[in-house]
C-alpha cells in the first residue's frame, strides 16, 4: 500500500486539507495518508521543516511526504519533487525540505500536462503538488516530471558551536507544552558537568535531569529530548511563556571543568 504523510498550516477549519486528500485519493486510488501536523502557524516554513525533520525518520521507506506552507503560491518559485534514499517528497521551493536535502535527487516540476485545471492560482495544493505526489505513490518515473536541480532553497542559519567548558545554540522548536527544544547534540554535554548553567533570555536553570518528573515544582531544568538535543522545560508548566523565550533565542549551557 502507497503511504502518503501530509503537512501544512492549512488548519482544520476550512475544506482545503480535505480537498488535497480527496484529490491524491482520486488519482492514487488506496493511498494511506497519514497526518503529520496541519497547525504550522500560517506561513511559518521553519516551524514547518523542523517538524518535517522530526517526523519523517519515524516512517518506512518508500513513503512519499507532501507538505505544503507556501507563502509565495502562484508565483514563480519551484514546484520540487523528490527521491530520496527513504522515500519521496513534494512541495514548494522555499526551504520547507531544507533537512531532507541530504542524498536527495531533487527536480523541478515542469510538466505541466499534470497539473489540474482551477479556477485561480492560489491553492496549489489540491491542483499541482496532490497530482504530483500521486504520481510519485503510483510509481512513475520522477525524471519525466521536469530536470533535476542542485540549488533548492535552503534555511540558513548559525550552527551550534562547542568550547571548553561551554555549549552555544539557539531555540529551534516550542512545542505545546512550552518545551525549548534546543539544537545542541545533548551529546556534547559531558557526563560529569559540575557547576552547570543553562541560560535563555536572561533566564538560568542549573539542574540536569532525565525526565519531567525530575524537576522540582517551579523550577527549570535542562534534560536530554526525544530528537536527541537539549531541551529546557518546567514540570507541568510552560516555560516558554513563563520565561518571555521564543524561537531563535540564543542558548548557552557551561560548566566547571575540573582539573584533575
Amino acid at each position: 500500500m502507497a503511504l502518503l504523510t501530509f503537512l501544512t498550516d492549512f488548519g482544520l477549519t476550512d475544506y482545503y486539507v480535505a480537498a488535497v486528500k480527496g484529490t491524491v485519493l482520486r488519482l492514487a486510488p488506496g493511498t494511506q495518508i497519514v497526518d503529520i501536523s496541519h497547525d504550522v502557524p500560517p506561513g511559518d516554513i521553519a516551524t514547518g521543516a523542523f517538524l518535517l525533520g522530526a517526523a519523517v525518520p519515524s516512517f518506512p521507506i518508500g513513503t512519499v511526504h507532501l507538505a505544503v506552507v507556501d507563502p509565495g503560491v502562484g508565483s514563480r518559485r519551484r514546484l520540487l519533487a523528490a527521491r530520496t534514499p527513504f522515500g519521496g517528497w513534494v512541495g514548494p521551493d522555499n526551504g520547507l525540505f531544507t533537512p531532507l536535502l541530504a542524498d536527495a535527487r531533487v527536480h523541478s516540476v515542469e510538466r505541466a500536462g499534470l497539473f489540474l485545471p482551477g479556477p485561480g492560482q492560489t491553492f496549489h495544493g489540491r491542483d499541482r503538488f496532490a497530482p504530483i505526489a500521486a504520481w510519485l505513490l503510483r510509481g512513475e518515473p520522477i525524471e519525466e516530471l521536469g530536470p533535476e536541480v542542485a540549488d533548492p532553497v535552503r534555511l540558513t542559519g548559525d550552527p551550534p558551536r562547542r568550547s571548553s567548558g561551554e555549549l552555544r545554540g539557539r531555540v529551534i522548536h516550542v512545542d505545546r507544552y512550552g518545551n525549548l527544544v534546543t539544537d545542541i547534540p545533548a551529546g556534547w554535554l559531558p557526563a560529569e558537568a559540575s557547576g552547570l548553567r543553562a541560560e535563555a533570555g536572561g533566564h538560568t536553570a542549573t539542574r540536569f535531569v532525565a525526565h519531567y518528573q525530575q524537576i522540582p515544582s517551579g523550577e527549570a531544568a535542562l534534560l536530554s529530548g526525544s530528537l536527541g538535543t537539549l531541551e529546557l522545560s518546567l514540570n507541568g508548566a510552560d516555560l516558554s511563556r513563563a520565561w518571555g523565550v521564543a524561537r531563535g533565542q540564543e542558548v548557552s549551557v557551561t560548566w566547571r571543568e575540573d582539573r584533575k
